[in-house]
C-alpha cells in the first residue's frame, strides 16, 4: 500500500498496544463491513465544494518541487514539504522563499517529519535529527530546540510552543509511553500504553503508523491497529469515532505477527483493512481504506466512495483530472490536493476546494 511503507532502515521499533486512559462513550460508528461492494460514484468536485482554487505555481529553477509529500494552507500562504525543501507560494502561484535547510546544524534539518505553519510563524518538525525548528513564514531563522530522545515517528503541532509525540512499543524495557505532550524541551504530561507488547528481538515500524489530523480547535488521533478514533483533549484520549471492519478488523493478533515476522516475506494486514484517516469538516469525514478514499457524510449519514472530477482547465492534465485524489481535509475545512499540469516539466497544480 502507497501509504504503509516499511522503514526498512529502521533496526526496531514496534507497534502500538491499545490506546491509553480514555473518558466518554463514542459518538459515531462507520460501518464498512461491505465497503469493497461499495460502487464508484463518479462526481464533479463543485458538487460538494463552496468554491475551488486550481492554482498554478511558479516553475523556475529556483522554485521546482521534486516529489511533494505534504501541502498545508496558512494566511493565504501555501507550504510545500517536498524531498528537494520547503517551499512557500501565494495563492496566485507565485514562488515567495524557501523555509529552512538540510543538514545537522542548529538551523537546519535531517528529514522533516511535518511542518506546522501558525499565522506567521512555521515550525519544522525533524523526526530524524530529534528536534523543533521555528522559522517566520518568510524563512528566517527564530530558534530551534532537541525533543526528548525517544523513538518518535510522528509528531503534532499543538499550540505554541506545545508537542506531541507518538512513540511505538519497541518492546525493550521503560518505553510505556504512548503520546507525550511537552513544551519546548519540557515533557509536561504523557497517556501510557495500557498492554505494551512483551519484549522482543526486531519489529518494524510504518511511516503512517499513528496519525494526527486538525479539526478546527481539535486534535484527533488514529492507530493502524485500532478501530477508533479519539479526540485528544485535557492529555486523555476521548473515543469519537468507530470503524466497523467485522471480521476484517485489525486486532491484537496483528501486533503480535508485527511483533514476531519479518514484513518483508509475511504481510502483516493479510485478511485485514488498513484504515487512515485524512481529516474532518463539519459534514465529512475523509478515511483511506485499503488506498481507497471513503466519505462519511455525518448529516445523511451515508459512505461514500468518490472519484473527483475536476474542473476544465486546459493547463492541466486531463486524465489525471478525472481521478483527482484529494490529500486531506485541513483544519479550516478545505479539502487539498494536487494534480498534474499538461506540462510535465512544470510544478504540480494545487487543488482547495472549499467544502460545504
Amino acid at each position: 500500500m502507497k501509504h504503509i511503507i516499511y522503514l526498512f532502515n529502521i533496526i526496531y521499533v514496534l507497534l502500538l498496544a491499545s490506546c491509553g486512559p480514555v473518558s466518554q462513550r463514542n459518538n459515531i460508528t462507520i460501518d464498512l463491513v461491505n465497503h469493497k461492494q461499495l460502487p464508484v460514484e463518479e462526481i464533479l468536485l463543485s458538487d460538494i465544494s463552496e468554491s475551488i482554487q486550481m492554482i498554478h505555481l511558479e516553475s523556475n529553477d529556483s522554485a521546482l518541487v521534486s516529489i511533494l509529500m505534504d501541502i498545508k494552507l496558512e494566511a493565504n500562504k501555501i507550504y510545500l514539504r517536498a524531498l528537494n525543501g520547503v517551499f512557500v507560494f501565494d495563492l496566485n502561484g507565485k514562488f515567495l522563499n524557501m523555509v529552512g535547510a538540510k543538514g545537522r546544524g542548529p538551523k537546519e534539518y535531517v528529514n522533516l517529519n511535518n511542518l506546522f505553519p501558525e499565522n506567521d510563524m512555521v515550525w519544522l518538525l525533524d523526526n530524524s535529527g530529534k528536534k523543533a525548528l521555528k522559522f517566520t513564514d518568510s524563512g528566517r531563522f527564530i530558534e530551534s530546540f532537541e525533543l526528548e530522545q525517544q523513538w518518535w515517528t510522528t509528531f503534532c503541532y499543538s499550540s505554541g510552543d506545545s508537542f506531541i509525540g507518538f512513540v511505538p512499543d519497541n518492546g525493550q524495557p521503560n518505553t510505556d509511553v504512548m503520546l507525550a505532550f511537552f513544551n519546548t524541551t519540557e515533557m509536561i504530561d504523557s497517556i501510557l500504553y495500557r498492554k505494551p507488547i512483551q519484549e522482543a528481538n526486531i519489529a518494524w515500524s510504518f511511516i503512517h503508523e499513528a496519525s494526527f489530523i486538525h479539526h478546527g480547535s481539535q486534535i484527533k488521533f488514529k492507530h493502524v491497529f485500532n478501530d477508533t478514533i479519539y479526540t485528544i483533549k485535557d492529555y486523555k484520549l476521548i473515543p469519537d469515532i468507530v470503524i466497523n471492519l467485522g471480521t476484517r478488523k485489525a486486532n491484537e493478533n496483528a501486533r503480535a505477527i508485527a511483533v514476531n515476522s519479518d514484513p518483508t516475506t509475511h504481510d502483516i494486514f493479510e485478511g485485514m483493512d488498513v484504515v487512515l484517516l485524512q481529516g474532518e469538516n463539519e459534514r465529512y469525514i475523509y478515511l483511506e481504506v485499503v488506498d481507497t478514499p471513503i466519505f462519511y457524510d455525518k448529516k445523511e449519514l451515508k459512505v461514500h466512495k468518490w472519484a473527483f472530477i475536476l474542473p476544465e482547465d486546459e493547463r492541466i492534465d486531463q486524465e489525471k483530472a478525472k481521478k483527482f485524489v484529494p490529500k486531506y481535509i485541513d483544519k479550516n475545512g478545505y479539502l487539498i490536493g494536487e494534480t498534474a499540469p499538461a506540462n510535465e516539466e512544470d510544478n504540480p497544480v494545487i487543488v482547495l476546494a472549499k467544502l460545504k
